[in-house]
């Protein structure tokens, strides 16, 4: 395993150091993702961010610019939030029109979120911000950037959704009956008839052969626009910086919030959790395949196993849970992960695709709950044995490896492991410092709630 991913103190191109002649003092992020509240995946990123901003700079210096809803209660934030109307489905439309079949050959994801209007609101708001620090979430947002005057901006790219969907594309082409909704959360953003027409198989298969070439264009394209690239995983970082040749490209992990909930208490039950939302094409194409494949394997080892599935779009249960019986029971949303985390013997993480670094994994570490998963469903961490994370490919491998944290003995020292790797790797007192070199944020010290 690796030691934690830093980002040092480079020169940005053509500009000063932002870690040390020019220090941040203020603050704008502009998104698509509702930051508020923390329910899933990229939410806990980009709260993460926003945390160590409000800490840094003081929340009255912290702004977010967000495409999204205006109508409807939102939970009151610390940071200001300025809400733009996101584009109408006739904005949609012609921006595909225009952007995608246009010669500017958009990716259908950028289409989907750009309008002339967006772009007039957000000039607007900037100007009125006037920000030292301008962080673009993802190349969706980023689009916006090479339209406006030129300041000192970041682009959090979050990781590489090229390689995400080529994953999806390969495990089409091996067994097309296993993707199901491949766009996933993309799916949404997309005008009700082009959403309709795209949930067809024949469809999505070629648009994402499309999407996949585009994106890789757009991601390509972008840390020349940027004076920063940040990416979550290392691997992906790697391969960007070799398919553009430019030196900008850095990684940052995920900024998570130090766990101040209960001890753990696993008691010996053979409790197992998965926890995703189902939404999530990896997430449900990885449940589905250790449900459809793996349970002859892990009740032969474990004749009492029981998992619980916890997330959004999870309260009703996949077809191939059926044939569990009463060893699979399904949750839905929690409101608090500790409730489950705490008492299980070990999260199981089975993801076959996907691309960037998997959340779950260090909410369970963090909590000194074991890992049992595949390769995939441990991407961008670098986490083995000793950082309790048990990798297997195979239904014998991964009901081995389930019968081995279910274990009393060996789970003491799984979970001892895992929350020792999260305080060396993962915390906040680590991870911190990365986020102030990559984001020239004046330095200090962290609190840091042990359990």
């Amino acid at each position: 395993m690796g030691p934690p991913a830093r980002v040092d103190d480079l020169e940005w191109d053509g500009m000063k150091s932002i870690s040390s002649a020019s220090p941040t003092t203020s603050a704008v992020v502009v998104t698509a993702t509702e930051p508020e509240p923390r329910s899933f995946g990229k939410q806990v990123v980009l709260g993460g961010l926003l945390d160590h901003l409000c800490a840094r700079l003081g929340p009255a210096s912290v702004h977010v610019v967000l495409i999204g809803r205006t109508h409807g209660d939102r939970p009151s934030t610390p940071y200001r939030l300025h809400v733009v109307d996101r584009p109408s489905a006739v904005e949609q439309m012609a921006a595909v029109a225009l952007r995608v079949v246009g010669p500017s050959h958009s990716s259908l994801q950028e289409a989907a979120l750009w309008s002339p209007r967006v772009l007039s609101a957000i000039r607007r708001h900037l100007q009125e911000i006037q920000a030292d620090l301008e962080i673009w979430d993802t190349i969706r947002t980023g689009q916006y950037a090479r339209e406006l005057e030129r300041k000192r901006r970041v682009l959090y790219a979050d990781d590489l959704f090229s390689k995400r969907y080529a994953s999806m594309l390969e495990r089409i082409e091996q067994d097309p009956s296993t993707v199901d909704n491949p766009l996933g959360e993309f799916h949404k953003m997309l005008p009700g008839v082009v959403s309709r027409v795209a949930s067809r198989p024949f469809v999505y298969r070629r648009l994402l052969q499309i999407e996949k070439k585009l994106t890789a264009r757009s991601e390509n394209r972008a840390p020349g626009e940027f004076d920063r690239t940040l990416l979550v995983n290392a691997d992906e970082t790697s391969e960007l910086i070799e398919r553009t040749g430019n030196s900008t490209i850095r990684t940052l992990l995920p900024l998570l919030r130090e766990p101040v909930g209960r001890q753990r208490r696993f008691d010996g039950k053979p409790v197992f959790v998965f926890l995703g939302g189902l939404d999530f094409p990896p997430n449900r194409d990885g449940l589905a395949w250790f449900l459809g494949h793996c349970r002859e394997a892990v009740l032969a080892a474990i004749p009492d196993f029981q998992l619980l599935i916890v997330g959004r779009a999870s309260k009703t249960a996949l077809p191939e849970a059926v044939s569990w019986g009463s060893h699979v029971r399904t949750l839905g949303w929690v409101d608090d992960l500790d409730d489950v985390l705490v008492s299980s013997a070990a999260l199981i993480s089975p993801l076959r695709i996907g691309s960037g670094t998997k959340i779950k994994v260090l909410e369970a570490i963090s909590r000194g709950l074991p890992v049992v998963a595949t390769p995939h469903g441990v991407l961008g961490l670098d986490v083995a044995g000793p950082d309790g994370c048990l990798i297997g490919r195979t239904p014998q491998e991964l009901a081995a490896l389930v019968a081995e944290a279910a274990d009393p003995g060996h789970n003491q020292i799984l979970s001892a492991a895992a929350r020792s790797s999260w305080l060396r790797r993962f915390s906040p007192a680590v991870v911190s410092d990365s986020y102030d070199a990559a984001l020239g944020l004046p330095r200090a010290a962290v609190m840091v709630h042990e359990r």
